[in-house]
């Protein structure tokens, strides 16, 4: 198996990557993963690099923003960066240095320039904000991009001018603000379940309580707080989906029947699908859930069983064929 050592206690693997890191990703992403950890010796427990999968969407692989500054840093060649942004201001395009503009100025992009001490010319790049910007389905700006886009579009032409001056220390990094599909960095911790946050352009109908899962589609969650992510070992005792429309919208809600009759809900047939798995075979997961009213799954893992007659029950981990669910009764 490949291993990167990035500190004396941690032996980075495939294991660790898929347990907590990214359980959603497929082993080829986890893979890539862990050798461009290797490649430029990243270590994802201490913010550098990111692996980031939404549903059923390829996996993103993102660099902290801190690694990009502090690597340069230690470049014997380089001598240093200027970067700001781009505003529209008194009927003028202007250049400015850093990131402040006023309320009647248009922020139209972001500039940086990057130095070395054996070149001439410094690497510019100059980005329009529209290429960029994080939208939601309906076309707005997402939370970051909305308060702080003057900020957020300062460090893309800063990472693209990093990249280009030093190409092999850079090579492969990207940061969350050239991805426009990343909204929110997961929080890692060695032997605890990853804190995915959903991205802001999704919007997912929630429930209105936990044992009226229906009326899921009428009610947005509640937007105060976030919520805490527990983990609980568990069989599955049933499964049932529930489909249902919301402002033209079709949506599938699955439940969870848990042991003491404890109900989970989650929007993604992925996680539904190793459940109904588990379920089939009578094995226990570890259920990684938000816990708030509604119990929203964040990850369903496999426990691995040591009888040898359940092994081969549970046939190969996370490769399941196609299941069916139980609709729920109205």
């Amino acid at each position: 198996m490949e291993e990167l050592k990035t500190e004396p206690e941690l032996t980075l693997t495939l294991d660790i990557v898929k347990k907590y890191i990214c359980p959603q990703a497929t082993d080829q992403e986890a893979y890539t993963f862990l050798q461009l950890c290797k490649a430029q010796n990243l270590n994802p427990f201490l913010k550098e690099a990111y692996l980031i999968k939404y549903g059923t969407a390829p996996a993103t692989i993102v660099t902290g923003k801190e690694t990009f500054t502090k690597r340069a840093d230690k470049l014997p060649q380089y001598d240093g960066f200027k970067a700001g942004i781009i505003v529209y201001s008194n009927d003028k395009v202007v250049y400015r240095e850093g990131c402040f503009y006023t309320t009647a100025e248009q922020v139209l992009g972001g500039w940086a320039e990057v130095y070395r001490k054996d070149r001439a010319i410094p690497f510019r790049n100059e980005v329009k904000l529209e290429e960029y910007m994080g939208k939601k389905t309906d076309g707005t700006p997402t939370k970051m991009w909305a308060e702080k886009k003057a900020t957020m579009i300062r460090k893309v032409p800063l990472v693209q001018s990093l990249r280009e001056a030093f190409p092999v220390p850079y090579g492969g990094l990207y940061s969350p603000e050239e991805i426009n599909t990343v909204d929110a960095l997961p929080v890692y911790e060695m032997g605890k379940a990853p804190v995915v946050q959903p991205p802001s352009q999704i919007k997912l109908p929630q429930s209105k309580t936990a044992k009226d899962t229906d009326a899921a589609a009428d009610d947005q969650p509640d937007k105060g707080g976030v919520p805490d992510t527990q983990s609980v070992i568990t069989t599955i005792a049933k499964l049932t989906q529930k489909v249902g429309d919301k402002n033209g919208k079709k949506f599938t809600l699955y439940k969870l029947l848990g042991e003491n009759e404890i109900i989970y809900t989650t929007f993604d047939k992925n996680l539904a699908t190793v459940a109904k798995s588990a379920h089939e075979a009578g094995l226990e997961v570890r259920l990684s859930y938000k816990a708030d009213k509604y119990n929203t799954v964040q990850n369903v893992e496999l426990i691995e069983p040591s009888d040898p007659v359940q092994k081969e029950l549970a046939g190969v981990e996370n490769t399941f064929g196609p299941q069916t669910y139980d609709d729920e009764e109205n």
